[in-house]
Order: C-alpha cells, then sequence, then structure tokens
C-alpha cells in the first residue's frame, strides 16, 4: 500500500513538472528584450526612410521632382531632374543633372560615375541634400531605391502593438545544419518569386506535437501562423536564431517575432515566409499588426 502510494506521488510530480514550462520571464529576460526593442525601432528608420522604388527598364532613368521623369519623386525641395541612370550593356553610369550636387558617402563630388554591383547585387549610395539613393538587384531585375531622411513616415510611425511576454512560447529547440543548402522560390513584396537560401532545419515540440521551421543565413526565420493576416501581419513574421556551429540545441523564443520591412513601408522588397514554415497553430507572443495609439 505504502509502496503504491509513494508511486503515485512520483507519477504526480512528474506530470505536474512536465507541465511546467522551464523558461521564466525574470527582470534580466525583460532588460535584454527592451534592449532588443530598442535596436528593432533603431533599425526600423533605415525602412522609414524610404520614398521611392523604381524599376529600371529602360536605358535611361531620370528621376527628380519634374512629373516628366521616369521616377518622379514628391518632395518639394528637390532639383526639377536630380540626374540619370543609363543602364548600358556591360554597365551602369550615374549622370547628374547640371549644377545639381551629388556626393558619395565620403563627400566626394561626382558628376557622371560608374555604379558597380556587389556581391548582392546593390551599388553604392549616392547623396544630395535629404536624398540618397542606390541600384539594387531582386529576381534579376534592377531597380532604384531611394531614401529621404526627412520622410514624414519616421514621425509618424508609433511602433507596434506586442503580445505579452509568455513563457510558453519559449522553446528549447534542436537545429540541424542541411547536407546541401537548399535554395527555394518564396513569394516577395514585389510579387514574383525570388530565390532563398535554407542552411538546415529547426524542430520543436508543442502541446506534444512536434513542429519545424526552414531556416536561413545567420539564423534568419520566416513564420506564419493562425494569427497571420488576423492579430498579426498578413506577410508573417521574422525571428533570428542564434545557431550552435554544428548541429545542436538552439532557443526559439517566439516572443522575439517582428514585423517584416513591407509592414510599415510599400518601398521594401521583403520576402513572405515558405509554405513549410505556416504553423497550425495560434503564436501568442511577438509583434502584432496594429499600430500602437497614444
Amino acid at each position: 500500500m505504502k509502496t503504491n502510494l509513494l508511486l503515485f506521488l512520483l507519477i504526480l510530480i512528474v506530470s505536474c513538472e512536465s507541465k511546467k514550462t522551464q523558461f521564466n520571464i525574470d527582470d534580466a529576460y525583460i532588460t535584454k528584450f527592451e534592449e532588443n526593442k530598442v535596436t528593432r525601432a533603431q533599425n526600423r528608420i533605415n525602412y522609414l526612410q524610404l520614398t521611392g522604388l523604381f524599376k529600371l527598364d529602360s536605358l535611361e532613368n531620370t528621376f527628380g521632382k519634374d512629373t516628366l521623369n521616369d521616377f518622379v519623386l514628391n518632395i518639394t525641395t528637390l532639383p526639377e531632374t536630380i540626374g540619370t541612370i543609363s543602364v548600358l550593356k556591360e554597365s551602369i553610369v550615374f549622370n547628374a543633372s547640371k549644377d545639381v550636387i551629388i556626393k558619395t558617402n565620403k563627400d566626394s563630388i561626382v558628376t557622371t560615375i560608374p555604379l558597380q554591383l556587389n556581391e548582392y547585387g546593390s551599388s553604392i549610395k549616392l547623396y544630395h541634400d535629404q536624398l540618397n539613393w542606390q541600384v539594387i538587384t531582386r529576381s534579376k531585375q534592377l531597380y532604384l531605391r531611394v531614401w529621404d531622411t526627412k520622410n514624414p513616415a519616421i514621425d509618424a510611425f508609433k511602433g507596434f502593438e506586442l503580445y505579452k511576454l509568455n513563457p510558453n512560447f519559449i522553446f528549447e529547440g534542436q537545429f540541424n545544419y542541411y547536407d546541401k543548402v537548399k535554395t527555394e522560390s518564396v513569394n516577395s513584396q514585389l510579387g514574383v518569386k525570388t530565390s532563398t537560401d535554407f542552411i538546415g532545419k529547426v524542430t520543436f515540440t508543442f502541446q506534444d506535437q512536434p513542429y519545424g521551421l526552414d531556416v536561413g543565413e545567420n539564423g534568419f526565420t520566416m513564420v506564419s501562423d493562425e494569427t497571420t493576416g488576423d492579430e498579426t501581419y498578413g506577410g508573417g513574421r521574422y525571428i533570428y536564431l542564434d545557431l550552435p556551429k554544428t548541429d545542436g540545441a538552439v532557443r526559439l523564443d517566439f516572443n522575439y517575432l517582428y514585423n517584416p520591412p513591407c509592414s510599415f513601408s510599400k518601398f521594401t522588397t521583403c520576402l513572405y515566409p515558405p509554405r513549410q514554415n505556416n504553423l497550425p497553430f495560434k503564436i501568442l507572443a511577438g509583434e502584432k499588426q496594429f499600430l500602437l495609439t497614444f
């Protein structure tokens, strides 16, 4: 009788412990999380400054405030035409308009300059007053991306609401590298399929069910779930994982899920989660799609 009672108590204790989360939301956690929020807010300024994204589908592409330009920027302080981007067979060249001062990031004044593309398909940035721009490559197509450091969107953006920090959405997962990088086409803000690489997979258990997510370079992970398009942004959310150097344990903390750049700027080119990263349950953690109100 005593043995049976002890066995029952042991089973009860183990059962209770298994239902408890192994993670706590303590002061140290909150401090680190708040620091991350500040960093994210600072990074968003780069996207909130975006004021134009134009497809370079002709040989000569002019831009400025004049409506006769190929690309029109509705900023009254700009010159009628800032310059021309020439897409040649072997090169891309920027030519400044007469009497318009264009600088590089080293403050060198240029009138004509070749725009060489780096390994990511992007050129250097050029600057005129509050404006800066560069050529980027997406899905093998060239685009002109333009930033305005005085864009009203910067002050207008108040941040996103967040779910309450939830220890039930912190998991000890297992990450395994693929033997070979997996390349897959995913949907993007541009409305075209874009190739992206996945280097491995993180697996975890939620409510006794196994799940997995494909993970990109540097731990970049795109996620959608049953809140997507309702409580959270319709294009999914992002998270970065701190990956081990070899296959092993990894912390998967959905409290750090954040909205992609396309959730607050139409001039972005962000990717949407692949089908296999659509989780069939609600992740009640991370950023919501609603703006904060004051």
